[in-house]
């Protein structure tokens, strides 16, 4: 029985560590980084729990396991949420390198508009 409760622990080790494995190669993509930041850290308890049934201990696999329903539940709760990058002004084609809100153009006219005003006609 002792063999068997060791195989299966190795076979829960092997399957939380490839767990690990697929969260940080999906944290390594911009679109998924933080999904598969929360799946490895998912699995982390998953590695407790089947090191808790390869050392024959009850604790160790309790405790591993209800820390990883919590960090599942956490996971399936949290949604499908699009990663969506913050918004860049710079790259904003309405503003010129310089900041202003006004394309070149406008601020060309609007600068002739205020010189205009300002002198008396001859």
């Amino acid at each position: 029985m002792g063999f068997l409760l060791t195989a299966i622990g190795f076979l829960l080790l092997v399957t939380s560590l490839g767990g690990i494995a697929i969260g940080v190669y999906m944290a390594l993509d911009k679109s998924t980084r933080r999904r598969g930041q929360l799946f490895a850290i998912v699995w982390v308890p998953a590695v407790a729990a089947s090191s808790g049934v390869m050392m024959h201990d009850v604790v160790t696999f309790t405790v591993g396991l209800v820390c990883f329903l919590i960090a599942g539940t956490v996971f399936v709760l949290q949604g499908d949420q699009p990663y969506e990058p913050p918004a860049d002004t710079r790259a904003d084609p309405a503003r010129d390198p310089a900041g202003d809100r006004f394309l070149a153009s406008e601020k060309t006219t609007k600068e002739n508009k205020t010189r205009s005003r300002g002198r008396i006609a001859s």
